[in-house]
């Protein structure tokens, strides 16, 4: 059953998802093993809780999210890190792949409760496998005549990756989705991690749990392979006997704290979305393997300018008028692969939510067929002292443009297509008017003039010139 999902979790933190990753907990259709066909998992309670990161998934052991990371990861590769840890039955045979879906992720594959123990001694001893071995040492009249040699270590996992998996099964508010606050699992504090999982019709029942120092493993079923009848799942089942005998081993053998490594780092992340903390959000800490902490914008929660008064997205044209307000949405797409199937699925859990913040609007506010144009440069009235005049306009529209018109005097000099457009015309000296003349695919048409002289003052009159007098004809003696 679930207890099986921690492999396909570790894999994807080895690939660089972190614990903050979120995914959708929707009913979501995967690809059958026939054309047409399709697999359809649902969670133990039949419940969806829409966005999850991969933390509270796991803790909560939520079905949707876990197949949806193996689609992402790959079953060869789950496969092929199940059999590192310990589990032989898993091996990624070609008959293995044959037969497994992506339902291993819930524990379609059969395995022996030893391989169980064994492999997730894996996360207990720090990412290492340890062979297991029966006889520590033989004494006979107080000599040791044999001992056991060194024990024998691989390193499956980073002792990062090993964290990751042991706080996340570790932390009890990662359980509360499904289990609640004071279920069998809640260790009060004690670094203990520990995972349950149920088969179909309830005939196996797990519970396996481990400090630094103890794995212990539970496994409650009829030895005829038939569905039990008094029992409902791990929590009840198996999980009781396990406690015992965990706190005893514990008891005894005690165990480390959960202590990150020096490449584990802490960041604030959205409680929504796991990205980066912002604009005021709810916010949680999480740990991260360093390099894997979000980085990007977060494109999913989000302000986004409407009309004010109507809950239409702004234009450009409203936001320059001011004729907006700002609200919060969640922009749910599918971020993951395969994009196309997954999203039809989320589109049809979207309209089962009521929460306006999930329904952001599409539409523009009526404003956006208008128009408006105006010059950057140079400004209106203005003196140019070069004939090399450089002109920048910019035009906001929401709709793509028809025709963007420089005209000198009423004379067009050139046209553009552009909506930020920046030229240089050559005038010689004098006074100029300058147009913008704009048309847009809606049919709307604006224009912005402005006045300005080169090398003089844009309304320079040259003086009216002041007649000479005619010279007085002087008189000349004649003898």
């Amino acid at each position: 059953g679930s207890s099986i999902k921690p492999v396909t979790y570790a894999l994807a933190f080895k690939r660089g998802y972190t614990p903050a990753t979120m995914l959708l907990d929707v009913s979501t259709k995967f690809p059958g093993g026939f054309p047409g066909q399709y697999y359809e998992p649902k969670n133990y309670d039949g419940k969806f809780r829409g966005p999850v990161q991969l933390r509270f998934a796991l803790g909560s052991s939520l079905n949707i999210p876990a197949v949806k990371l193996l689609a992402m990861v790959g079953l060869k590769d789950m496969l092929s890190l199940a059999y590192d840890m310990g589990f032989e039955t898993l091996k990624p045979t070609e008959e293995n792949l044959k037969r497994f879906g992506l339902s291993i992720t819930l524990g379609a594959g059969e395995v022996r409760l030893f391989d169980l123990v064994r492999a997730y001694a894996v996360f207990a001893n720090g990412g290492e496998r340890v062979e297991p071995v029966s006889i520590l040492k033989v004494e006979r009249d107080g000599k040791v005549i044999y001992k056991n040699p060194k024990p024998r270590k691989k390193r499956i996992l980073s002792k990062e990756v090993a964290f990751l998996i042991n706080h996340v099964l570790y932390d009890n508010n990662a359980r509360l989705l499904t289990f609640g606050a004071n279920s069998y699992l809640n260790m009060y504090g004690r670094p203990i991690a520990v995972k349950t999982g149920t088969t179909n019709n309830m005939r196996d029942n797990w519970t396996v749990g481990w400090s630094t120092k103890a794995v212990v493993g539970t496994w409650v079923g009829n030895n005829d392979n038939s569905p039990m009848k008094r029992v409902a799942s791990g929590v009840t089942g198996a999980s009781p006997i396990w406690r015992k005998i965990m706190l005893k081993a514990y008891e005894k053998y005690g165990g480390d704290e959960f202590k990150p490594p020096k490449d584990v780092v802490v960041k604030r992340v959205d409680v929504v979305t796991g990205y980066a903390e912002h604009d005021g959000f709810p916010a949680r800490s999480e740990y991260f393997i360093k390099g894997t902490e979000p980085s990007d914008k977060d494109p999913i929660h989000k302000y986004l300018k409407v009309c004010k008064g109507e809950n239409k997205l702004a234009t450009e044209l409203d936001i320059e008028r001011g004729n907006y307000e700002e609200k919060e949405f969640f922009v749910f797409k599918d971020y993951q692969e395969p994009k196309k199937l997954w999203q039809d699925d989320i589109e049809a859990w979207l309209q089962t939510v009521e929460d306006p913040r999930y329904h952001p609007p599409t539409e523009f506010c009526e404003s956006a067929n208008d128009v408006e144009v105006r010059f950057e440069s140079p400004a209106d009235k203005s003196r140019v002292e070069s004939e090399a005049v450089k002109v920048r306009i910019k035009v906001v529209s929401q709709k793509e443009l028809e025709f963007l018109r420089l005209q000198v005097n009423g004379e067009t000099v050139e046209e553009f297509r552009d909506k930020e457009v920046e030229t240089t015309i050559h005038l010689s000296k004098g006074s100029y008017e300058l147009s913008a003349w704009v048309k847009n695919k809606a049919g709307k048409e604006a224009k912005a003039t402005i006045r300005i002289g080169v090398k003089q003052d844009w309304n320079y009159v040259a003086p009216t010139p002041t007649p000479s007098p005619s010279p007085t004809p002087s008189a000349t003696a004649s003898g």
